[in-house]
C-alpha cells in the first residue's frame, strides 16, 4: 500500500491524486498565463497606440473601479458598484429560489407519478427547447420592465431544465426503495418525502451549480434591455462609451461571483448530511 501511494503520479496519469494544495497550484497556472499574455498584448497595442481603448492596462483598470467603488454617484449619492452588485444578486436569489422549488416539487411529482408525467411532461419538453432570451421581449411586454420580469426570466431559464431533469432522476430511482417501503406500511406520501425528497435535495443542489452560468447570462440579459441598475446595466451603459477598462473588472468580478457561488453550494453538498452523495473528488 505503501509503494503503491508513493509511485501514484501527481499530475498525469489516470489515477494521478495532485492533493490539494499542488491542485490549487496547477489551477493557478492557467490563470497566469491568461493574465500575462494579456499584460503583453496591452502593452503592444499601447506602443502603437496610446489611446487604444480595446484592450486597457492593469493600471487603466485600477482606477477605473477605484473610481466606481470609492467615489458616490452625484445625482443618488449611492456607490454605483455596490448597488450594482446588490440589484444583480437579488435578482439571481429570487430567481434561482423561484426555480429550484418549482422544479423539485413538481420533478418529483412528476417523476414518480405516470399520470402526472403523462400530463406535464409533453408540455415541459416543449418548453425546455425554447431559448429563453428569444421570448425576453415577450416577458418584458406581458411583465413590464420592473423586477418581475427578470426574475421570471431566470426562473424561466432554468427552471423547466431543472424540472425536465429532477423528473428523470426520480423516475430512475429503484423500484426497490418504494417497493420496500409500500410494503412496510408507508403510504404514497410518506414515500415522496421521506424517500424520494431526500434523495432528489443534493442532486437539485448539483443542477443549480449546473445552471449558474446560465442564470447569470438571463441576469445580464434582462439588465442590458430594461433596468437602471445592475452589473448588467453597466455593463451595456459603459459599452456605448468603449470603456473597457471597466467592462473587462466588471465581467471577471461577474465570474469571481460565480465561482464563490459554486463554492457555497459544494460546501453544502460536504456536510456530514450529505456525505453519502459526495463524491468526494471536487
Amino acid at each position: 500500500m505503501t509503494e503503491l501511494k508513493r509511485n501514484t503520479p501527481l499530475f498525469w496519469g489516470l489515477y494521478a491524486r495532485p492533493g490539494m494544495v499542488f491542485g490549487r497550484l496547477l489551477g493557478l497556472l492557467p490563470v497566469a498565463a491568461l493574465l500575462g499574455l494579456y499584460m503583453f498584448a496591452s502593452h503592444a497595442r499601447a506602443v502603437k497606440n496610446p489611446d487604444d481603448k480595446l484592450m486597457p492596462s492593469l493600471r487603466q483598470m485600477y482606477v477605473e473601479m477605484k473610481t466606481i467603488i470609492t467615489v458616490p454617484d452625484k445625482r443618488s449619492g449611492k456607490i454605483l458598484f455596490v448597488e450594482d452588485t446588490k440589484a444583480s444578486l437579488k435578482r439571481l436569489a429570487l430567481g434561482i429560489s423561484i426555480a429550484a422549488v418549482a422544479s423539485y416539487f413538481a420533478g418529483i411529482l412528476m417523476g414518480m407519478f405516470p399520470g402526472i408525467r403523462a400530463l406535464f411532461a409533453p408540455l415541459v419538453t416543449g418548453l425546455s427547447n425554447i431559448n429563453p432570451l428569444a421570448v425576453l421581449v415577450i416577458v418584458l411586454v406581458a411583465l413590464g420592465v420592473g423586477e418581475s420580469s427578470k426574475v421570471f426570466l431566470i426562473a424561466f431559464g432554468i427552471g423547466i431544465p431543472m424540472m425536465r431533469t429532477i423528473a428523470g432522476l426520480a423516475e430512475r430511482m429503484p423500484t426497490e426503495l418504494t417497493v420496500k417501503a409500500l410494503t412496510l406500511g408507508a403510504t404514497q406520501f410518506q414515500v415522496l418525502y421521506k424517500i424520494i425528497a431526500p434523495q432528489m435535495f443534493p442532486r437539485l443542489i448539483d443542477l443549480i451549480r449546473v445552471s449558474l452560468g446560465a442564470a447569470w447570462i438571463f441576469v445580464i440579459a434582462a439588465e442590458a434591455v430594461a433596468a437602471t441598475e445592475g452589473l448588467g446595466y453597466r455593463i451595456y451603459l459603459q459599452q456605448r462609451y468603449m470603456n473597457m477598462a471597466l467592462i473587462i473588472p466588471y465581467v471577471i468580478y461577474i465570474s469571481l461571483l460565480a465561482y464563490t457561488s459554486d463554492l457555497a453550494l459544494q460546501g453544502i453538498l460536504k456536510l456530514p448530511c450529505f456525505r453519502w452523495y459526495s463524491r468526494g473528488d471536487e
